[in-house]
């Protein structure tokens, strides 16, 4: 519904709903100065991805600024720890320093270091979907978990540590923009942030004395080389928390809404599955869970007959940037097709987002598990999602109600990268109900190549290993395995093949059989494993 007046960015129902207030603004006052939030908001894409890319006039360094806008006068003091800290952040700085905390994370976010965490991605995402109720209540049973424990993984800190991340995250954001919600005021974020330092700060110095494979590790070795203090790599670590946690698990939940609010997309995903990155691309276009980011002016500036003076807070708004007529075609429509896909979700310029790699995977790997494990997903009638009206900067939803349905006339089937599936016409494993059946599985590798040659014990490993990614990718594990059935061409074999079946199935022993037949479909291949499970609820 097109609005008629100027927009209260006050009301929590322009927040909860801000789209039709972007309209508004971007026809009639393009370059609005927003009374409640003490800023300009530029709302025309060309004006956004301008100011994004001019760091010399619209500057990063805005951390007190945004706390001034927020606070009266004689409360301001009481973030002015907070203020200390956050200005240290890279995304509050500009030039040399913005750079130099960039290049100790570099390593970190590369397209090589992001691609080698897929493995720790799939067993987190693996280990969640089987913890799920059969009507799960989606953001708290799983997309605000997912990234806080990837960043866990990443951090190299326990499991159950990954809750404090979420709930610190949660507290220091209502300082970028402020928020309605008065379970998140200024004493709750000074006392995260307090919290989250004190926590790292203790973990510097153990991987100090032990170093580790994590990114703690990497940041202390590669703020030692350049120079950087101890506050300065501190800062970095808690800054990619803060912009990697609730911003990741708010996308999450929008992408799977825009999925599900419309079965025919879920369904069209469901059946190509090679449409999925195109899916995650344009959702991010059309609702970015991060809608603005904020700069503070270094000059007077004026555009489109404007002056906007120096000092002055300005918010760029990505998301409705990302909806502006001239730049896009039919912007409000979901296009799974659209041509340009140079949407500003993850900002430009110099602070363009340093995690999109990351985020893209698990959402890759996450949607794919989910569509695979649950293809009738839906939406639970009388129940509909609910979206967060306290934040005009990060946008989300509080409740996502979904139905699994986890029905026994269902038929689920996964692939891998064997050559034969697609010539032979069938898939690795199906599930049908809780029963699952997988294919006679030979050892190959990633891209489908022979295995282990002449090796039947790491043949046999790698079978089951196969087999199990398979069931994994249909809810269960080698521990619902009630039966394997094992072929060779040589019988003398039979220790080293069991012998690894054993270590395989160690405390969760299936039936088996093992037989040795003439031949299998390469001479190089020496065992050949098929298996059956009950899935039960995963």
């Amino acid at each position: 519904m097109a609005l008629q007046r100027k927009p209260d960015f006050s009301d929590p129902k322009v927040i909860s709903d801000p789209y039709p207030a972007f309209a508004w603004l971007r026809t009639h006052d393009p370059v609005h100065w927003c009374k409640h939030h003490k800023a300009w908001m530029l709302t025309l894409f060309e004006d956004v991805n301008a100011a994004q890319a001019d760091a010399g006039r619209y500057s990063s360094n805005r951390m007190r600024q945004l706390v001034d806008a927020q606070l009266p006068l004689q409360k301001r003091a009481v973030l002015e720890p907070f203020v200390e800290k956050a200005k240290r952040w890279m995304y509050a700085q500009d030039g040399k320093e913005h750079e130099a905390g960039r290049r100790v994370l570099g390593k970190t976010f590369s397209p090589a270091s992001i691609d080698a965490l897929e493995g720790a991605i799939q067993q987190i995402v693996d280990d969640q979907l089987k913890q799920l109720s059969p009507r799960p209540e989606m953001m708290a049973e799983l997309f605000n978990k997912i990234p806080a424990l990837i960043l866990a993984h990443l951090f190299g800190i326990p499991t159950e540590d990954a809750l404090k991340i979420r709930n610190w995250t949660d507290a220091i954001i209502v300082c970028m923009v402020g928020s309605t919600d008065p379970a998140y005021g200024p004493n709750e974020a000074l006392q995260a942030i307090e919290e989250m330092y004190a926590y790292f700060s203790r973990l510097i110095g153990q991987r100090r004395r032990a170093p580790e494979h994590d990114l703690v590790s990497q940041v202390i070795a590669a703020g030692d080389k350049a120079g950087m203090s101890e506050e300065d790599g501190l800062a970095q670590l808690a800054f990619i928390l803060v912009a990697a946690t609730t911003t990741s698990a708010d996308q999450l939940g929008i992408i799977l809404f825009y999925l599900l609010d419309k079965p025919k997309r879920w369904a069209q995903v469901r059946n190509d599955p090679g449409t999925l990155n195109d899916v995650i691309e344009e959702i991010l276009r059309i609702c970015p869970a991060g809608q603005l980011s904020h700069r503070v002016l270094t000059e007077d500036v004026v555009l489109r007959g404007k002056t906007l003076h120096k000092g002055e807070l300005v918010f760029l708004m990505r998301a409705a940037a990302n909806r502006d007529p001239v730049h896009f075609s039919r912007p409000d429509q979901f296009n799974l097709k659209r041509q340009k896909q140079d949407h500003l979700a993850f900002g430009r310029g110099p602070h363009f987002c340093m995690g999109r790699l990351l985020f893209k995977l698990e959402a890759h790997i996450l949607f794919t598990a989910l569509l695979q494990r649950f293809p009738h997903m839906r939406l639970i009638k009388g129940q509909p999602p609910r979206w967060r009206d306290n934040s005009l900067q990060f946008r989300g939803l509080s409740r996502i109600p979904v139905d699994l349905a986890l029905t026994d006339d269902v038929i689920t089937r996964c692939f891998s990268a064997a050559p034969w599936e697609k010539k032979g016409g069938y898939c690795r494993a199906l599930r049908a109900g809780n029963l699952i059946m997988t294919s006679g599985t030979v050892a190959f590798d990633e891209r489908g190549e022979p295995f282990a040659h002449d090796d039947v014990y790491g043949q046999t490993w790698r079978c089951l290993e196969i087999i199990e990614t398979a069931l994994k990718q249909l809810g269960t594990d080698r521990t619902r395995v009630i039966a394997t059935r094992m072929y060779t061409t040589d019988m003398a074999l039979w220790q080293e093949i069991l012998k690894a079946h054993k270590a395989f199935f160690n405390g969760c022993e299936p039936t088996t059989m093992l037989l040795c037949v003439k031949a299998l479909i390469a001479p190089v291949y020496l065992i050949e494993i098929e298996a059956q499970a009950m899935a039960g609820n995963p």
